[in-house]
């Protein structure tokens, strides 16, 4: 029986509500902002706005409003979001089982990838994945790791690849589960012209005095820091260099030395000389995934295409 301005309830007064407007009002409080939610579910902002509005009759309440040219959440819309976390993840849950039945690898897989992962590991591995199930459309969200979970946690993906350092294991939310991909080993790279620049490897200490380019807070800073704990040395960390990629020019043009991942950073310039570290420090690589969506074969397909990317990575390294 229709209600007052369309809102629609089901037997027992139940109400009905879209999927798709639960899925759209997740996103826009994830994300912040209808552009955003419209890129993380691969739909243009108009149709995000639609598919809210379209909630928003069917609940017969205003779910957004604009405050200084910003479209923000309603308490009403508030309410809806928590919801529709939980919502979308039993759905998700009840697809997993039927599709489990079936075998079948197909539909949209989100995934969320930290930017080193999203270059080095993430474009061929879906290449892969359209090639062999051409009834799979996967989709890239690129995000750090940290987030990376947090979107998995939310529902707002299906996926998560994350990473690990200095023996930090990597902290899980309740309700997720992850398998280990694979390792990430990081290099010293030097100028050319660096004494030390033809040798086959390099221990850390031998590099004591030498001055590093670093991004604040990084994993590779804390490495750092966590090494040279004993031996001070005022002007060691020199320039602030955050992408990795700027890092590399600068100790092409002789500024300093870098400590820098091997996925993801491509060929070198020829002014660069990476250094082999004698136990190097790496980073662990995880897909990550909600525990409810486990038995989903995209999601099986999934983790073992990663797999072996990251297994060749590792061997050509």
């Amino acid at each position: 029986m229709a209600g007052p301005a369309g809102a629609r309830r089901g037997d027992a007064g139940v109400l009905t509500v879209s999927l798709a407007g639960l899925r759209a009002i997740e996103a826009l409080a994830t994300h912040g902002s209808m552009t955003a939610a419209a890129s993380a579910l691969g739909y243009t902002p108009s149709a995000i706005s639609q598919q809210i509005a379209r909630l928003g009759r069917d609940v017969h309440q205003p779910l957004v409003e604009q405050q200084g040219g910003r479209t923000t959440l309603t308490v009403a819309g508030r309410i809806l979001a928590e919801s529709a976390s939980r919502i979308v993840i039993e759905l998700e849950s009840m697809s997993a089982e039927l599709q489990a039945q079936t075998e079948t690898v197909t539909g949209t897989l989100r995934i969320a990838a930290f930017p080193t992962a999203a270059r080095g590991v993430i474009p061929a591995a879906m290449r892969e994945l359209c090639l062999a199930w051409p009834e799979l459309e996967p989709r890239l969200i690129e995000a750090d790791s940290h987030r990376a979970v947090e979107l998995v946690a939310r529902g707002t993906v299906d996926l998560g690849v994350a990473h690990d350092w200095l023996a930090i294991p990597l902290a899980l939310p309740d309700g997720l589960q992850a398998r280990h991909l694979g390792n990430d080993f990081s290099d010293v790279l030097a100028h050319h012209t660096h004494p030390l620049a033809d040798r086959a490897s390099v221990e850390l200490d031998e590099l004591a005095d030498e001055s590093w380019l670093y991004e604040p807070g990084s994993v590779a800073h804390d490495f750092l820091l966590n090494t040279y704990r004993r031996s001070p040395h005022p002007d060691r960390f020199t320039h602030i260099v955050s992408e990795y990629a700027s890092q590399i020019e600068m100790v092409g043009a002789g500024l300093g030395l870098a400590l820098v991942p091997r996925m993801g950073r491509g060929t070198l310039p020829p002014t660069v000389r990476a250094l082999t570290v004698k136990a190097p420090p790496l980073r662990r690589i995880y897909g990550v995934w909600r525990t409810p969506t486990g038995r989903r074969p995209a999601l099986s397909a999934a983790l073992g295409v990663l797999e072996a990317t990251c297994a060749r990575l590792e061997q050509g390294r």
